[in-house]
């Protein structure tokens, strides 16, 4: 190959990098802050039957609760209510706890008022997750990265659903002891 082509080409190739835009994924933060419960009061609702995101914890995810017992309440990530209900009626939302030295995911609903939770797997500090959450007629199915998925039924008085959604919580009992920062990232 002679000199000139080689420089085109290799001028070509430096031209294309230089030129290549850096792709930002579009994450938005929900900052809970110390003291606090919610990371937000947005007010927005799903617009299908599935809910399919993904979320990023970092070391705020860690936390000491002062009461012993608390450290097993699970805290809420993202979700929606259920069944043109109130959320602590119906509902569907992935939870999350700093238990066993790891970030614990559940699935966390109400039922007919009944609340109902199962663990799903633990998550990796600062690596993306991707969390589905499916509404059939008769089941929630929560779908977290490799791990099997889990079924939890629906109400029984459930034939309709208005689906408005929860964003990041903390708690159980206590607040937020520092600021705890999740980034989400919504697939739909």
């Amino acid at each position: 190959m002679n000199r000139s082509i080689l420089l085109s080409i290799c001028t070509l190739l430096l031209f294309c990098v230089a030129c290549e835009q850096e792709w930002v994924e579009p994450y938005e933060t929900y900052t809970i802050k110390k003291g606090e419960h919610w990371s937000t009061y947005r007010q927005s609702s799903l617009q299908s039957d599935n809910l399919d995101f993904t979320a990023v914890f970092d070391e705020s995810a860690i936390y000491q609760c002062e009461i012993a017992e608390n450290q097993y309440d699970i805290n809420k990530l993202f979700g929606f209510s259920d069944c043109n209900s109130m959320h602590h009626d119906n509902s569907a939302r992935f939870g999350w706890c700093w238990t066993n030295n790891q970030l614990e995911v559940h699935a966390y609903c109400y039922v007919d008022g009944a609340r109902i939770t199962q663990l799903i797997g633990a998550v990796a500090l600062n690596e993306p997750s991707n969390y589905s959450l499916e509404v059939t007629e008769s089941q929630y199915i929560f779908k977290l990265d490799q791990y099997p998925s889990v079924s939890i039924d629906r109400g029984s008085v459930c034939n309709v659903g208005v689906y408005y959604m929860l964003y990041p919580y903390f708690g159980g009992n206590e607040s937020a002891p520092h600021d705890i920062s999740i980034q989400l990232r919504v697939d739909y």
